[in-house]
């Protein structure tokens, strides 16, 4: 059944199940689903990848959430927060949100300029310009193929298409010629050697041609061609950075470099990270073994959080030692590493003084817990004491 758009005086205002009219760019009733509790809730839920916008529609924007943590690590992510109701009306194409947008049309042949939007395509073209040249991988890694110009000659070509990625969301549209030949423009001073990837999205983010988008913002094809496009955007562009986290990234220390993936295989052969799989291993059986809190209660233990384990093994005392014992042994050691007794260089008496200092500290960590856990016992022993007379009591009655 064919619908009118409500509000629309032009006689071809009819619209098809979900179809907009070609007149006033009207979505029929039935197609007005958006709501605002549920962009929000998904905004609370995976905002920083852009599911809220997902669900609105706007799916350039989702895709620059996505690839951007939130659109530039959280920024964008929290001007969301207030922006919401607008993203919403303008998903449901409202009838007061477009007569608004109708008299900013009349009033305006181009949208007006934004510094958020001037600084979303500065950031995503710089990022997918400087990532294809990242991601191409080096001599070595190719039998002595050199790829470097492929990676050159993509660089203007990933600032444009992030220009004309963020220059296409919501009501601004434009095309990708003039930004992809302001770009190329700056080809010259890479092949000269120069790294110029700023000025080249300044440039292609002048030379882009922003209008009014006429139509809606939100995308009408089903759901599973968006999620398939998407998806293929988001493939390309985790391919690009797991190509330059394999081949090209490195770890520098003290002068010297080696790959990222060789640092990752040896700090997994590393004996740390054995042993740490051994104690993963061996809790796990214990917790088949004897249950969940059982073995957490171990693990905790383990870990020592008051320092009791660590503060005997500096006095030299096995567990359960006695309040003389601690004390007697601090005596001990007090004296034979007391810096002034200490004859030699002045590392050896800096040492003494640091394990002097040590042995205080545990003296002090061990009598502190004493104490405390006799004053818990004093506590837990007068309430027993308490009840011992009230039995007592009832008896001789």
């Amino acid at each position: 059944m064919a619908l009118v758009s409500p509000g629309c005086s032009a006689a071809t205002c009819r619209l098809l199940g979900s179809a907009v009219c070609s007149r006033c760019y009207r979505a029929p009733v039935l197609a007005r689903m958006a709501s605002l509790c549920v962009a929000y809730l998904l905004w609370a839920v995976g905002g920083w990848l852009g599911l809220h916008h997902l669900y609105l529609g706007r799916d350039r924007q989702a895709l620059v959430w996505w690839c951007l943590p939130g659109g530039y690590f959280g920024l964008g992510w929290a001007r969301d927060l207030w922006r919401m109701p607008e993203y919403v009306r303008e998903a449901n194409r409202e009838l007061g949100w477009l007569e608004l947008q109708e008299e900013k049309m009349k009033g305006a042949e181009q949208p007006p300029w934004k510094m958020a939007r001037w600084g979303g395509m500065l950031v995503v073209g710089n990022m997918l310009g400087m990532l294809p040249g990242m991601a191409v991988p080096g001599p070595e890694e190719l039998g002595g193929t050199d790829l470097k110009l492929l990676g050159t000659l993509l660089t203007p070509l990933g600032c444009a298409l992030g220009i004309w990625l963020v220059g296409n969301i919501g009501r601004w549209q434009g095309g990708l010629g003039r930004p992809l030949l302001g770009c190329y423009l700056t080809l010259p001073a890479y092949l000269w050697g120069w790294s110029v990837v700023s000025w080249t999205t300044i440039i292609g983010a002048y030379a882009f041609r922003r209008e009014w988008r006429r139509g809606p913002t939100s995308s009408q094809r089903p759901l599973y061609q968006r999620l398939a496009v998407l998806g293929l955007c988001a493939a390309l562009y985790l391919a690009l950075w797991s190509s330059y986290l394999y081949h090209n990234a490195e770890i520098v220390q003290d002068g010297h470099k080696i790959k990222l993936r060789d640092a990752l295989g040896n700090f997994m052969k590393s004996p740390v990270v054995k042993e740490f799989g051994r104690t993963l291993k061996l809790l796990w059986q214990q917790m088949l073994q004897n249950g969940f809190w059982s073995t957490w209660s171990q693990l905790v233990d383990s870990l020592d959080p008051f320092g009791e384990k660590n503060a005997l093994r500096e006095l030299g005392l096995g567990k359960g030692a006695s309040q003389e014992e601690i004390r007697g042994k601090y005596r001990e050691l007090s004296k034979l590493h007391h810096p002034d007794k200490v004859q030699g260089s002045l590392e050896e008496k800096e040492a003494a003084q640091e394990k002097f200092v040590a042995i205080q500290q545990a003296y002090e960590k061990l009598s502190t817990l004493k104490k405390q856990r006799a004053r818990a016992n004093k506590k837990s022993e007068k309430p027993e004491e308490e009840e011992k007379e009230e039995e007592g009591v009832k008896v001789e009655l």
